[in-house]
């Protein structure tokens, strides 16, 4: 279990930093999207969650607070980096144990 958590919080702050950077060309003019690595899918996979088409709300969740963290400069900011990552990592383990109970 603890390698898990390590590869996903690794995985959470690779989604971060990438997401970052590819809104920084989109904002310089450059058409960056299509280099999305899509990261949260084998994030979700990891976690036990189902695919996009199954997770569509948890996805946009998910992705909304990913582009939260841009306004932060996370190469910059370590810190900020692991605890934005942590923090979505708690939100998606307490969604995970929510569904269990139910």
């Amino acid at each position: 279990m603890k390698h898990n958590k390590t590869l996903i919080l690794s995985l959470i702050k690779d989604d971060l930093i990438l997401t970052q950077f590819i809104t920084s060309l989109n904002n310089l003019g450059l058409d960056a999207g299509k280099y999305y690595l899509h990261l949260s899918q084998s994030i979700f996979i990891l976690m036990g969650f189902g695919d996009f088409n199954k997770e569509n709300e948890l996805y946009e969740e998910y992705f909304d607070y990913v582009d939260k963290a841009t306004t932060v400069n996370l190469l910059e900011h370590p810190k900020q980096l692991n605890k934005i990552a942590l923090e979505l990592y708690n939100k998606l383990m307490a969604e995970k144990q929510k569904r269990k109970k139910n």
